[in-house]
Protein backbone atom coordinates (compact mmCIF):
# COMPACT_ATOMS: atom_id res chain seq x y z
CA UNK A 1 0.00 0.00 0.00
CA UNK A 2 1.25 3.31 -0.75
CA UNK A 3 1.95 5.84 1.55
CA UNK A 4 0.68 9.54 0.75
CA UNK A 5 3.24 11.35 2.37
CA UNK A 6 0.90 14.70 1.84
CA UNK A 7 -1.59 13.53 3.93
CA UNK A 8 -2.25 16.01 6.54
CA UNK A 9 -2.63 12.43 9.15
CA UNK A 10 0.68 11.15 8.09
CA UNK A 11 2.67 14.65 8.39
CA UNK A 12 1.38 15.09 11.99
CA UNK A 13 2.44 11.33 12.47
CA UNK A 14 6.09 12.34 11.19
CA UNK A 15 5.77 15.65 13.66
CA UNK A 16 5.29 13.62 16.34
CA UNK A 17 8.49 11.15 15.21
CA UNK A 18 10.46 14.29 14.64
CA UNK A 19 9.50 15.83 18.04
CA UNK A 20 10.66 12.28 20.43
CA UNK A 21 14.27 12.25 18.20
CA UNK A 22 14.60 15.60 19.39
CA UNK A 23 13.96 15.05 23.23
CA UNK A 24 16.01 11.84 22.39
CA UNK A 25 18.80 13.83 20.87
CA UNK A 26 18.77 16.87 23.64
CA UNK A 27 19.33 14.16 26.62
CA UNK A 28 22.49 12.80 24.38
CA UNK A 29 23.95 15.97 24.15
CA UNK A 30 23.90 17.18 27.77
CA UNK A 31 25.18 13.84 28.78
CA UNK A 32 28.13 14.70 26.16
CA UNK A 33 28.56 17.74 27.65
CA UNK A 34 28.48 16.71 31.32
CA UNK A 35 31.02 13.79 30.47
CA UNK A 36 33.28 16.51 28.82
CA UNK A 37 32.68 18.94 31.33
CA UNK A 38 36.35 18.94 32.54
CA UNK A 39 37.66 20.57 29.29
CA UNK A 40 35.95 23.77 30.21
CA UNK A 41 36.83 23.44 33.46
CA UNK A 42 40.75 23.06 32.60
CA UNK A 43 40.33 26.67 30.38
CA UNK A 44 38.52 28.35 33.30
CA UNK A 45 41.13 27.33 36.12
CA UNK A 46 44.07 28.23 33.32
CA UNK A 47 45.68 24.45 33.24
CA UNK A 48 45.04 24.66 29.92
CA UNK A 49 45.33 28.29 27.87
CA UNK A 50 43.07 29.38 26.10
CA UNK A 51 43.78 30.31 22.81
CA UNK A 52 41.86 32.05 19.81
CA UNK A 53 41.37 29.05 16.97
CA UNK A 54 38.71 27.52 20.56
CA UNK A 55 36.03 30.23 19.25
CA UNK A 56 35.09 28.13 16.67
CA UNK A 57 35.43 24.73 19.60
CA UNK A 58 32.93 26.49 21.56
CA UNK A 59 30.47 28.06 18.99
CA UNK A 60 30.30 24.47 17.65
CA UNK A 61 29.80 23.06 20.85
CA UNK A 62 26.84 25.40 22.12
CA UNK A 63 24.97 26.29 18.78
CA UNK A 64 23.93 23.43 18.59
CA UNK A 65 22.73 23.01 22.01
CA UNK A 66 21.00 26.10 21.60
CA UNK A 67 19.19 24.62 18.23
CA UNK A 68 17.47 21.73 20.40
CA UNK A 69 16.84 24.85 23.05
CA UNK A 70 15.44 26.23 20.58
CA UNK A 71 13.42 22.86 18.93
CA UNK A 72 12.06 21.96 22.42
CA UNK A 73 10.72 25.74 23.11
CA UNK A 74 8.49 25.09 19.45
CA UNK A 75 7.39 21.78 20.23
CA UNK A 76 6.34 22.80 24.20
CA UNK A 77 4.73 26.06 23.89
CA UNK A 78 0.69 26.03 24.20
CA UNK A 79 0.22 29.55 23.32
CA UNK A 80 0.62 30.80 19.97
CA UNK A 81 3.92 32.25 19.31
CA UNK A 82 6.27 33.84 16.48
CA UNK A 83 7.13 30.60 14.64
CA UNK A 84 8.77 32.08 11.92
CA UNK A 85 11.06 33.97 13.72
CA UNK A 86 11.89 31.04 16.36
CA UNK A 87 12.70 28.87 13.15
CA UNK A 88 14.86 30.93 12.09
CA UNK A 89 17.26 31.03 14.86
CA UNK A 90 16.87 27.60 14.87
CA UNK A 91 17.88 27.22 11.92
CA UNK A 92 20.81 30.42 12.14
CA UNK A 93 22.89 28.07 15.17
CA UNK A 94 21.93 24.46 13.40
CA UNK A 95 24.29 25.84 10.18
CA UNK A 96 26.96 27.59 12.97
CA UNK A 97 27.20 24.58 14.21
CA UNK A 98 27.74 22.80 10.66
CA UNK A 99 30.35 25.23 9.81
CA UNK A 100 32.02 25.75 13.16
CA UNK A 101 32.67 21.91 12.83
CA UNK A 102 33.76 21.61 9.82
CA UNK A 103 36.34 24.75 10.22
CA UNK A 104 38.10 23.15 13.64
CA UNK A 105 39.43 20.00 11.02
CA UNK A 106 40.41 22.75 8.52
CA UNK A 107 42.43 24.90 11.12
CA UNK A 108 44.23 21.46 11.72
CA UNK A 109 44.63 20.70 8.30
CA UNK A 110 45.91 24.23 7.27
CA UNK A 111 48.60 24.16 10.68
CA UNK A 112 49.38 20.67 9.30
CA UNK A 113 50.98 22.70 6.20
CA UNK A 114 52.51 25.21 8.14
CA UNK A 115 50.37 27.93 6.68
CA UNK A 116 50.92 27.80 3.31
CA UNK A 117 49.47 30.08 0.78
CA UNK A 118 49.30 27.04 -1.33
CA UNK A 119 46.89 25.39 0.67
CA UNK A 120 45.72 28.74 2.60
CA UNK A 121 43.88 30.05 -0.13
CA UNK A 122 41.99 27.31 -1.95
CA UNK A 123 41.02 26.49 1.81
CA UNK A 124 39.74 30.05 2.61
CA UNK A 125 38.17 30.45 -0.98
CA UNK A 126 36.23 27.35 0.05
CA UNK A 127 35.19 28.43 3.66
CA UNK A 128 34.02 31.43 1.87
CA UNK A 129 31.38 29.47 -0.02
CA UNK A 130 30.35 27.31 2.33
CA UNK A 131 29.76 30.13 4.56
CA UNK A 132 27.60 31.74 1.83
CA UNK A 133 25.62 28.81 0.93
CA UNK A 134 25.12 28.17 5.10
CA UNK A 135 24.41 31.25 5.59
CA UNK A 136 21.37 31.37 2.97
CA UNK A 137 20.03 27.99 4.19
CA UNK A 138 19.17 29.72 7.73
CA UNK A 139 16.34 31.51 5.84
CA UNK A 140 14.69 28.78 4.09
CA UNK A 141 12.67 26.59 6.84
CA UNK A 142 9.36 28.41 6.50
CA UNK A 143 6.73 27.54 10.28
CA UNK A 144 3.61 28.59 11.11
CA UNK A 145 1.51 28.18 14.11
CA UNK A 146 -1.10 25.35 14.37
CA UNK A 147 -4.27 26.64 16.18
CA UNK A 148 -5.35 22.70 16.32
CA UNK A 149 -1.64 20.84 17.01
CA UNK A 150 -0.93 24.38 18.85
CA UNK A 151 2.27 24.22 17.96
CA UNK A 152 4.79 25.20 15.46
CA UNK A 153 4.26 23.28 12.15
CA UNK A 154 6.96 23.67 9.18
CA UNK A 155 5.15 25.04 6.08
CA UNK A 156 7.71 24.70 3.46
CA UNK A 157 11.07 24.47 3.04
CA UNK A 158 13.74 24.60 -0.28
CA UNK A 159 14.81 20.86 -0.53
CA UNK A 160 17.25 22.04 -3.43
CA UNK A 161 19.15 24.40 -1.15
CA UNK A 162 19.48 22.02 1.62
CA UNK A 163 20.47 19.24 -0.92
CA UNK A 164 23.23 21.80 -2.50
CA UNK A 165 24.28 22.43 1.51
CA UNK A 166 24.68 19.31 2.58
CA UNK A 167 26.59 17.94 -0.72
CA UNK A 168 29.20 20.55 -0.51
CA UNK A 169 29.46 19.95 3.31
CA UNK A 170 30.41 16.38 2.46
CA UNK A 171 32.84 17.32 -0.55
CA UNK A 172 34.51 19.80 1.63
CA UNK A 173 34.82 17.39 4.25
CA UNK A 174 36.64 15.34 2.12
CA UNK A 175 39.18 18.04 0.70
CA UNK A 176 39.91 18.15 4.44
CA UNK A 177 40.36 14.66 5.13
CA UNK A 178 42.43 14.31 1.87
CA UNK A 179 44.98 17.38 2.51
CA UNK A 180 45.24 16.72 6.20
CA UNK A 181 45.97 12.80 4.59
CA UNK A 182 48.69 14.19 2.25
CA UNK A 183 50.46 16.17 5.02
CA UNK A 184 50.62 13.35 6.92
CA UNK A 185 51.81 10.97 4.72
CA UNK A 186 55.15 13.24 3.63
CA UNK A 187 56.35 12.77 7.17
CA UNK A 188 58.31 9.32 7.38
CA UNK A 189 57.84 8.92 10.91
CA UNK A 190 54.76 7.49 12.36
CA UNK A 191 54.51 9.27 15.92
CA UNK A 192 51.45 9.06 18.19
CA UNK A 193 50.42 12.33 17.27
CA UNK A 194 50.70 10.83 13.68
CA UNK A 195 48.28 8.40 14.19
CA UNK A 196 46.13 10.48 16.45
CA UNK A 197 45.37 13.04 13.58
CA UNK A 198 44.63 10.37 10.87
CA UNK A 199 42.73 8.29 12.65
CA UNK A 200 40.49 11.36 13.79
CA UNK A 201 40.49 12.91 10.39
CA UNK A 202 38.70 9.90 9.05
CA UNK A 203 36.97 8.65 11.73
CA UNK A 204 35.17 12.18 11.66
CA UNK A 205 34.50 12.21 7.90
CA UNK A 206 33.12 8.65 8.09
CA UNK A 207 30.84 9.82 10.94
CA UNK A 208 29.67 13.14 9.11
CA UNK A 209 29.37 11.53 5.60
CA UNK A 210 27.00 8.92 7.22
CA UNK A 211 25.16 11.09 9.02
CA UNK A 212 24.82 13.90 6.58
CA UNK A 213 23.58 11.10 3.49
CA UNK A 214 20.12 9.99 5.11
CA UNK A 215 19.13 13.71 5.10
CA UNK A 216 21.03 14.00 1.47
CA UNK A 217 18.41 11.30 0.32
CA UNK A 218 15.52 12.17 2.05
CA UNK A 219 16.29 15.56 0.45
CA UNK A 220 16.27 14.05 -3.03
CA UNK A 221 12.82 12.05 -2.49
CA UNK A 222 11.20 15.75 -1.64
CA UNK A 223 8.47 13.38 0.42
CA UNK A 224 6.91 16.33 2.80
CA UNK A 225 8.41 19.40 4.57
CA UNK A 226 8.85 17.39 7.86
CA UNK A 227 10.85 14.65 5.96
CA UNK A 228 13.31 16.85 4.54
CA UNK A 229 14.09 18.50 7.72
CA UNK A 230 13.69 15.32 9.73
CA UNK A 231 17.29 14.39 9.29
CA UNK A 232 18.89 17.48 9.58
CA UNK A 233 19.10 17.90 13.10
CA UNK A 234 20.66 14.60 13.94
CA UNK A 235 23.39 14.88 11.40
CA UNK A 236 24.34 18.35 12.72
CA UNK A 237 24.70 16.82 16.05
CA UNK A 238 26.46 13.96 15.64
CA UNK A 239 28.78 16.19 13.36
CA UNK A 240 29.03 18.69 16.37
CA UNK A 241 29.62 15.88 18.69
CA UNK A 242 32.81 14.21 16.49
CA UNK A 243 34.42 17.41 16.21
CA UNK A 244 34.30 18.56 19.24
CA UNK A 245 35.47 15.25 20.28
CA UNK A 246 38.48 15.45 17.28
CA UNK A 247 39.71 18.87 18.91
CA UNK A 248 39.71 17.81 22.91
CA UNK A 249 41.51 14.88 22.24
CA UNK A 250 44.52 16.60 19.97
CA UNK A 251 44.43 19.12 22.77
CA UNK A 252 44.74 16.29 25.35
CA UNK A 253 47.17 14.60 23.63
CA UNK A 254 49.89 18.00 23.77
CA UNK A 255 49.22 18.18 27.43
CA UNK A 256 50.39 15.06 28.70
CA UNK A 257 53.41 15.10 30.85
CA UNK A 258 57.39 15.11 29.86
CA UNK A 259 59.40 12.11 30.37
CA UNK A 260 63.12 11.48 29.80
CA UNK A 261 63.64 8.82 26.84
CA UNK A 262 66.02 6.68 27.63
CA UNK A 263 66.97 5.61 24.50
CA UNK A 264 67.68 9.44 22.32
CA UNK A 265 70.73 10.49 25.00
CA UNK A 266 74.12 11.04 22.57
CA UNK A 267 77.48 10.71 24.48
CA UNK A 268 76.13 9.11 27.56
CA UNK A 269 76.74 5.32 28.85
CA UNK A 270 74.50 3.53 30.18
CA UNK A 271 75.20 4.34 33.99
CA UNK A 272 74.56 7.68 33.04
CA UNK A 273 78.50 8.89 32.81
CA UNK A 274 79.55 11.61 30.27
CA UNK A 275 81.89 9.62 27.94
CA UNK A 276 85.06 11.60 28.13
CA UNK A 277 85.53 10.91 24.06
CA UNK A 278 82.76 12.71 23.28
CA UNK A 279 83.22 16.40 23.07
CA UNK A 280 78.98 17.24 23.03
CA UNK A 281 76.55 14.91 25.02
CA UNK A 282 73.07 15.54 24.51
CA UNK A 283 70.08 14.72 27.11
CA UNK A 284 66.75 14.28 25.40
CA UNK A 285 63.57 15.62 27.26
CA UNK A 286 61.01 14.22 25.68
CA UNK A 287 57.22 13.89 25.21
CA UNK A 288 57.49 13.82 21.83
CA UNK A 289 54.81 16.30 21.47
CA UNK A 290 56.33 19.02 22.13
CA UNK A 291 60.09 17.93 22.12
CA UNK A 292 62.87 19.50 24.47
CA UNK A 293 66.21 19.10 23.86
CA UNK A 294 68.64 20.19 26.55
CA UNK A 295 72.52 20.86 25.18
CA UNK A 296 75.22 20.53 27.11
CA UNK A 297 78.85 21.11 25.69
CA UNK A 298 81.47 19.15 27.60
CA UNK A 299 84.78 21.24 28.41
CA UNK A 300 88.05 19.23 29.19
CA UNK A 301 90.86 20.70 31.33
CA UNK A 302 93.24 20.33 28.05
CA UNK A 303 91.48 22.62 26.56
CA UNK A 304 90.93 25.45 29.27
CA UNK A 305 93.97 28.00 28.23
CA UNK A 306 96.14 28.47 31.63
CA UNK A 307 94.61 25.92 33.75
CA UNK A 308 97.09 23.29 35.32
CA UNK A 309 96.22 20.23 35.94
CA UNK A 310 97.88 19.03 39.40
CA UNK A 311 97.83 14.96 40.53
CA UNK A 312 96.75 16.53 43.96
CA UNK A 313 93.74 18.24 44.60
CA UNK A 314 95.57 20.51 47.65
CA UNK A 315 97.08 22.25 44.74
CA UNK A 316 94.65 23.57 42.72
CA UNK A 317 94.91 27.35 42.83
CA UNK A 318 91.72 29.14 43.82
CA UNK A 319 91.80 31.63 40.82
CA UNK A 320 92.42 28.20 38.52
CA UNK A 321 89.33 26.70 40.37
CA UNK A 322 87.08 29.77 39.37
CA UNK A 323 87.96 30.36 35.80
CA UNK A 324 87.26 26.90 34.97
CA UNK A 325 83.59 27.23 36.72
CA UNK A 326 83.10 30.11 34.68
CA UNK A 327 84.22 28.54 31.38
CA UNK A 328 81.97 25.26 32.28
CA UNK A 329 79.06 27.76 32.89
CA UNK A 330 79.78 29.59 29.33
CA UNK A 331 80.19 26.74 27.92
CA UNK A 332 76.72 25.07 28.83
CA UNK A 333 74.07 25.58 25.82
CA UNK A 334 70.08 24.79 26.19
CA UNK A 335 68.71 24.85 23.60
CA UNK A 336 64.94 24.25 23.43
CA UNK A 337 63.76 23.28 20.12
CA UNK A 338 59.48 22.66 19.48
CA UNK A 339 58.54 20.18 17.26
CA UNK A 340 54.97 20.59 14.65
CA UNK A 341 52.31 19.40 17.28
CA UNK A 342 52.97 22.45 18.98
CA UNK A 343 51.35 24.04 15.61
CA UNK A 344 48.22 21.37 15.80
CA UNK A 345 47.72 22.22 19.48
CA UNK A 346 47.96 25.96 18.11
CA UNK A 347 45.38 25.83 15.17
CA UNK A 348 42.95 23.60 17.74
Amino acid sequence: MAVNWNDPKEIAREADVFQKLIFCLFGLYIWELFTTWDFEWSLITKRRRLRWPLTFFFLCRYCILFAFIGLIISFSVESEINCPSLYTFNSWVGNMAILTATTCLMLRGIALWERKLVVVIPFGVLWLAHWALLYRGMFIVHAVWDPTAKTCIVSSTNPVLLKINIFYTMSFDFIILCTTAVALLRHNTRTGLWQLLFQDGLVYFIVSSTSNAVPAVLNSLDLNPIMNVIATVPAAAISAIAACRAVMRLIEFNSTEVFVHSTSTHGVNTSGVLDPQSKTSRYTLSRSRPQVHVTTEHITMSEFEGSTLQTKGDEFSQRTSSDIDDALAKGINIKLSRSSSENFSNAV
